[in-house]
This record gives structure tokens, sequence and C-alpha cells, in this order.
């Protein structure tokens, strides 16, 4: 892969990431604009994770597509690896992807995420901590999410 490629790459998820940072923070602030404090255990964290992720995931798909054949760079590579080629198999059927997709990624995260407010028998948090929270988690996912799909775009399946 060229430099260009990478530049290329890296500056979309940048982008998915400064927008995911804003837009998820400014949902986020209008969900819960007059709260002192937002419920913070294992069933809200699964709701915010499930709805977030599958948003997030679809609309990042369109976006990297559409990002993809406006600069030709669809199926340039060919990939030995299962998982990437499994995933460009998926990318190319959107209507499945996102949520296929989305359910994973929020499955994973809440294995990641959900033990900590159990085991510290955290149920609110404040809403400035959410609000950090939350954009800086969407952030990283905008990020990965874009990457990980404008990779499985580049990918020819095959």
């Amino acid at each position: 892969m060229n430099q260009e490629i990478r530049a290329y790459v890296r500056l979309e998820a940048r982008v998915s990431a400064a927008f995911s940072f804003f837009i998820n923070g400014m949902v986020a602030a209008l969900i819960y604009h007059k709260a002192d404090t937002v419920p913070f255990d294992s069933v809200s964290i699964a709701v915010d994770l499930l709805v977030t992720c599958l948003l997030m995931v679809t609309l990042t798909a369109y976006f990297a597509r559409a990002s993809l054949e406006r600069t030709g760079t669809s199926g340039i590579f060919q990939s030995d690896s299962r998982f990437l080629r499994y995933t460009s198999l998926l990318f190319r059927r959107r209507f499945l992807f996102g949520p296929l997709a989305g359910i994973s990624v929020a499955l994973l995260c809440f294995l990641l995420i959900a033990p900590v407010p159990a085991l510290l028998h955290m149920e609110r948090i404040s809403f400035g901590a959410y609000i950090v929270f939350k954009t800086g988690f969407t952030a990283i996912l905008g990020y990965g999410l874009t990457r990980l799909e404008l990779y499985a775009g580049m990918n020819r399946i095959g």
C-alpha cells in the first residue's frame, strides 16, 4: 500500500472521528439536556451501545462506499486474510453489513465496558462524565470503523 492510499484512509478516518465526536455529543446532550446524572447500569449501557453502534456502522458504511466510488479505489487490493475477505464480502451488502457489524461491535464494546460499572457498583454518572466518555468513545469508534470499512471496500473479492 502506497503513501497516498495511507494518507487518504487516515484523512477519511480523522474526518469521521470528528463528525462522530460532535454529532454524538450533540445527540447525547439533546437527550439528557436537563439531567444532572445519566443512567450507567448494564441495561442502559447495552441500549446506548446498540443504538450508537448500529447507527454509526450503517452510516459510515454508506459514506465509506461513496468515498471509495468517488476516488475509484474500490477493489484495488487482494488480501489473504480470511477476516478481511469476509468483511469485504459483507461490506458489499450494506443492508446486511450495518446490522451484523453493528451488533457485533456493540457486543464487543459491551463486554469491555459493562463490567467496570458493575464491579464499581455504579448506577449513575454525572452528565459531564457521560458526555466526555460518549464523545471520546464515538470518536475512536468512528475512526476505527471508517478505516475498517475503507480497507474492506478496497479489498477485491475472489
